[in-house]
């Protein structure tokens, strides 16, 4: 026993003694275990200091690696919000294998990837590097920050499994990417540099874009055929100077006074957040009339988008429809950023709780699949499913 209490305090004087010379992994910790409402929610503190020396002591050729050391330490926190940032010079850094993936359900399928490669496209993934799916994301959990699995998933087909550098670091690393497909056919992609990936021509498996996205802007608003119904498009909560969203609810109080409507779609899939009290003038415009309300969300409804949903639901009587949201009903946020002193790295973090009354991601009250062949066509699988155009 003696032993051990003498191990541990040699352990805590090295961490303390690495944080005074400005380990930007020691300094991370320890500021996250003073600043986080509560760091330790999901990892005991002796759990927390084994990572934490564990990343202290492996061994680093650049700041990649120092970079995916900070990103266990913030993950240790069960948090989206705590996070290394990923800059561009770290980016500038890595190699990336020229393929896109995106999640069909459980199935990762191919939805961009190099003309070389075009045999590939629309494949659905096995495995990796010999490795399968579920394997790969339950080997992630301890290097991407996240508070739930929907998530988890979404940060892995965005921003990791085509980095060489992420599946080295979970154990991957092979010459290399070597994919295996539910069709018994394989492919072997060789990586490239991120600098070269803009440049770098792709099949893309989506043959058209939804016009019912509105991916222009952050709001906008239109009728659609043949049901008559007004689509609300509200994909950031940020206010867009060169049209105030005072001006957009105006708008939208025009339309609903001109035309016959009984129903309204407000649009959250891929909005990623921001200032959640922005949409409450529109939520108390539509309070006035007598609508069926609707509320798409999907993986890419994140922090302040899924208060929103709440709100939505609680305020207007709207049903949820789509996919479980990528932001947990109950979550961590109002995030600042930290500068690590001495070093190129940074972080954000959550400074308050916010708390949903559930755990986990915003359920849907009407669950919609995506559908492949609606994603190839270029249909909003969504809106087609409840029966709107």
């Amino acid at each position: 026993m003696k032993r051990l209490v003498c191990l541990l305090l040699i352990l805590s004087s090295f961490i303390n003694s690495l944080c005074a010379t400005g380990d930007p992994i020691s300094y991370i910790y320890n500021f996250l275990v003073e600043n986080h409402p509560d760091f330790y929610n999901s990892v005991d503190e002796a759990r927390a200091k084994e990572i934490l020396s564990a990343q202290i002591a492996k061994p680093k050729k650049s700041d990649v690696d120092t970079f995916f050391s900070l990103q266990t330490v913030a993950s240790i926190a069960h948090d989206s919000h705590t996070s290394a940032v990923l800059t561009s010079d770290l980016f500038s850094l890595m190699k990336i294998y020229p393929v896109v993936f995106d999640f069909f359900g459980d199935n990762l399928v191919v939805a961009a990837v190099s003309s070389v490669y075009e045999d590939c496209l629309g494949k659905t993934v096995e495995k990796i590097n010999g490795t399968s799916i579920d394997k790969i994301i339950e080997l992630s959990r301890a290097v991407v920050p996240h508070d739930n699995d929907v998530y988890l998933k979404l940060q892995l087909k965005n921003n990791y499994l085509s980095f060489e550098d992420f599946l080295s670091e979970i154990g991957l690393r092979q010459n290399k990417l070597n994919l295996s497909f539910s069709d018994g056919t394989t492919a072997s992609l060789e990586s490239i540099p991120w600098l070269d990936f803009s440049s770098t021509p792709l099949s893309h498996l989506r043959q058209a874009y939804p016009q019912t996205l509105g991916a222009d802007s952050f709001y906008s608003a239109y009728l659609l055929e043949p049901s008559g119904a007004l689509l609300i498009n509200y994909h950031a909560c940020t206010e867009m100077p060169a049209y105030p969203f005072s001006s957009f609810v105006s708008d939208v109080s025009a339309v609903l006074d001109e035309y016959t409507i009984d129903t309204v779609i407000i649009d959250l899939r891929y909005n990623s957040g921001g200032n959640s009290e922005i949409i409450n003038p529109l939520a108390d415009e539509l309070k006035k009339c007598n609508l069926v309300v609707y509320v798409l969300i999907d993986e890419g409804t994140f922090s302040s988008a899924v208060l929103n949903a709440q709100m939505l639901k609680e305020e207007l009587g709207a049903v949820l429809a789509g996919r479980p949201s990528g932001g947990s009903a109950s979550h961590y946020g109002e995030v600042r950023v930290q500068e690590i002193p001495d070093s190129s790295f940074s972080f954000s973090y959550s400074t308050k709780f916010f708390d949903g009354g559930q755990s986990g991601p915003l359920q849907p009250d009407i669950l919609i699949e995506k559908n492949i062949d609606d994603y190839i066509r270029g249909t909003d699988t969504d809106l087609k499913a409840l029966g709107l155009i």
